[in-house]
């Protein structure tokens, strides 16, 4: 079994498809992951210049179904998108 595979029968299939793992921490009461989303743009935006990502959110905690008989915290953030030629035409006023 790949690894892949191992994390989608784990974790929702949707974290696996639009975030990668950045951090993963083991005690003796709890699991804990930290995912950060891909830097994938959405379709309508994927070939416009100007969108540009310019870092990431706060990480939102979401408590998980227990693994192996511990906690399960999942810490997710999201990724911070901006349209330049908006960004831009704020600074010329």
């Amino acid at each position: 079994m790949k690894p892949d595979q191992l994390l989608r029968s784990i974790l929702p299939e949707v974290l696996i498809d639009n975030f990668d793992i950045d951090r993963f921490e083991k005690s003796e009461s709890r699991f804990d992951i930290w995912l950060d989303e891909k830097n994938e743009q959405l379709s309508e935006d994927k070939y416009n210049k100007n969108i540009i990502c310019y870092g990431f959110g706060d990480y939102r905690t979401i408590q998980d179904y227990p693994i192996r008989g511990r906690a399960t915290y999942l810490h997710v953030r999201k990724r911070k998108w901006l349209d330049w030629r908006q960004f831009a035409g704020k600074n010329e006023q």
